[in-house]
């Protein structure tokens, strides 16, 4: 005991002198440590390092932190508000508001249809529109929009109610009853167009609406949208004539409204005619896209499908208290 004691009293005096000279604390406290005078745990004393900084927080129970240097806390903090900086103000200025695109308005093309004709189905090439009744088989050709004139034809060899028409240059590709499909080749001779039934799988059956086209590799796509859902099955056709599933189009419509489908550009765009009147296009390779490229005119008329001419110009077919047809087409196309 009395060996302890002299050797305690020796290290004191020996401290005190060293701390004399070099500054307090810098004899047995090591640096990133606090002391908390005169005892090292009271974390109600205020922290101090060594080299007598105070913004270490003890409190916890542990005074061995990592960020010890005020200077290197205070060089953080600075790049970081200088970082986001432009991102503060950005959000502290108004909002500027962005005009809406303007819509190109349908008007009513002049066409003379011929006698107790009744389309409901539009397709469209070179700046040709035909349109083709659901039961029958007839057709009528417009050979331009700025021409009053239509031309009678009949669908030969097409079985049953008709649901979509493509219209590219090998001909027509007609969608019928129960999902089949037919090829019309070349172009009406005589008030005759010849179609064959197609040797490929008939589309799934239970389709609302339901558009088919030739891609540019000259394989079929196939869009199909089912009752219930609110977006359309890409279907691609297989070496076999069979259908794989290749995706699926959110369609931006109401659950209460119907509408037809079409496929442009190679089916690369997806063309969606409500029967509101609102024609939407939607480019497939990137459906989050999509514009409202026509608008109703405001006409008390039932409408039906749709087809694209060129770029974003549109034609819509409706009725005039479900009997008269009449041509809508986008401004910029009749010129």
């Amino acid at each position: 005991a009395i060996c302890t004691t002299i050797s305690m009293w020796v290290l004191i005096m020996f401290g005190r002198g060293f701390e004399q000279i070099n500054g307090e604390r810098f004899l047995l406290k090591q640096e990133g440590r606090v002391e908390r005078w005169p005892s090292h745990m009271q974390p109600w004393m205020s922290p101090w390092t060594r080299k007598g900084t105070r913004q270490e927080n003890c409190h916890a129970g542990g005074c061995d932190r990592r960020l010890t240097g005020q200077n290197e806390v205070t060089s953080l903090a600075q790049r970081l508000a200088a970082a986001l900086a432009p991102l503060a103000d950005a959000l502290d200025m108004p909002s500027k508001r962005v005009a809406a695109p303007k819509l190109a308005e349908m008007q009513q093309a002049d066409v003379q249809w011929p006698a107790d004709f009744r389309p409901a189905l539009l397709a469209s090439r070179d700046g040709m529109v035909a349109t083709f009744e659901r039961k029958g088989g007839r057709g009528a050709l417009v050979k331009s929009i700025g021409e009053k004139d239509s031309t009678l034809f009949q669908l030969e060899g097409i079985d049953g109610e008709i649901h979509a028409v493509t219209w590219d240059e090998s001909g027509l590709l007609v969608v019928t009853s129960g999902g089949k499909l037919a090829e019309c080749s070349g172009a009406a001779a005589g008030g005759k167009w010849a179609c064959r039934q197609m040797s490929v799988e008939a589309l799934p059956a239970g389709f609302k609406a339901v558009a088919v086209a030739r891609q540019s590799t000259n394989i079929l796509r196939a869009v199909v949208a089912f009752e219930g859902e609110d977006s359309v099955v890409l279907m691609d056709q297989t070496q076999d004539g069979t259908w794989d599933p290749a995706g699926e189009v959110h369609v931006p419509v109401a659950d209460s409204v119907s509408f037809d489908l079409s496929l442009a550009n190679h089916a690369q765009d997806l063309i969606i005619a409500s029967a509101d009147g609102a024609v939407i296009k939607r480019t497939i390779s990137d459906s989050s896209a999509h514009k409202i490229v026509a608008s109703a005119p405001g006409t008390n008329v039932a409408w039906h499908g749709a087809c694209g001419i060129t770029g974003d110009l549109v034609a819509h077919l409706a009725s005039e208290n479900g009997v008269v047809p009449i041509l809508f087409v986008s401004g910029a196309a009749r010129s």
